[in-house]
């Protein structure tokens, strides 16, 4: 995860079902916070966004990471127009 902890997943059909701490990590050695042992929940999740989101006329609908990024770009640009950067 982002905390750099090593983790080992156990995958099925798709779907993150189990997480442990990978001994051989140099970093972690086999420790695991709270977050990390809750990655299957976090995966399963049925309020998880399962595309990125973008909004159009206001309204945010799903979009491809294509399209996210280059709304992303177009926004950071007119944010460096307007005020500088």
């Amino acid at each position: 995860c982002e905390a750099t902890c090593g983790l080992t997943l156990t995958i099925e059909d798709g779907h993150v079902t189990g997480a442990r701490g990978d001994r051989d990590d140099v970093f972690s050695a086999g420790f695991i916070c709270p977050k990390g042992a809750s990655f299957g929940e976090l995966d399963n999740d049925p309020d998880r966004l399962a595309a990125p989101l973008v909004r159009r006329n206001g309204v945010l609908t799903e979009a491809t990471w294509d399209e996210a990024f280059a709304a992303m770009a177009d926004g950071l640009g007119a944010a460096v127009r307007d005020h500088g950067g």
